[in-house]
């Protein structure tokens, strides 16, 4: 296994990567399709929520959910509902969506880490790395560093807000670099979708590392591909 060398600060992206919700989205989602008189299996809405997934971060690409005022927003996650359903050969109404996303908004959840996050964040630490977050939520990194109680290890998270920018434009990531005084030839960026976080880092010139917790991006071999964060051991 080849080496990465000359790294000094590893980037993270949150959800998918270092987090999931509490309960699980698929669970939150049969539900919401139940609401509108659908009956999904678990495994299946857990495949269409992946290809959901990636329509998501394909459409945040061009203009972040932070920059959509409230009823865009509204209409956005009601799409998204309907982007869920068609994955599963469901054509709902506009009625439906908005139904299945109010039941979503309104379940309250968590954010839970993975667990192989501490091991990896260890690790990273005493190996002398400096761990940042770069998150496409929008919320303050302040604030979400103190919810993950991360800060033992994460040095600062940078949102979407901070920034006034997502993932994978190029400010958020130059917005990161100028916060931890490090240069992008220095850093290694870990996350779980190709156009956001892989393609994102690339533009900017941060060595990307794509993880595929769910053995979704069979096809995916350009760059380097982790099954879980134990694995980045292995290239630094």
């Amino acid at each position: 296994m080849k080496k990465i060398k000359n790294i000094k600060y590893v980037f993270f992206d949150l959800y998918n990567t270092l987090v999931k919700f509490h309960p699980d989205r698929e669970d939150t989602q049969v539900y919401a399709a139940k609401s509108v008189n659908f009956k999904v299996a678990k495994d299946q809405m857990k495949k269409a929520l992946l290809k959901a997934d990636s329509w998501f971060a394909s459409e945040t690409a061009f203009k972040s959910v932070h920059l959509l005022n409230k009823r865009e927003k509204f209409i956005f996650f009601c799409n998204y509902e309907k982007e869920i359903m068609k994955n599963l050969n469901i054509d709902i109404s506009e009625e439906q969506a908005m139904k299945m996303w109010q039941y979503v908004r309104d379940e309250k959840s968590s954010l839970v880490i993975y667990e192989d996050v501490i091991d990896c964040f260890k690790f990273l630490v005493k190996e002398k790395y400096i761990i940042g977050i770069i998150t496409n939520i929008d919320s303050s990194g302040v604030a979400l560093l103190n919810e993950l109680k991360l800060s033992r290890y994460v040095n600062k998270v940078i949102t979407s807000k901070d920034a006034n920018a997502s993932k994978p434009d190029p400010k958020i990531f130059t917005f990161a670099l100028e916060k931890f005084n490090a240069k992008a030839s220095d850093c290694l960026f870990i996350g779980d979708q190709i156009e956001t976080d892989v393609k994102g880092a690339l533009k900017i010139g941060m060595i990307p590392i794509l993880i595929d917790r769910n053995h979704e991006f069979h096809a995916f071999d350009k760059y380097l591909k982790i099954f879980n964060l134990k694995q980045l051991e292995l290239y630094l």
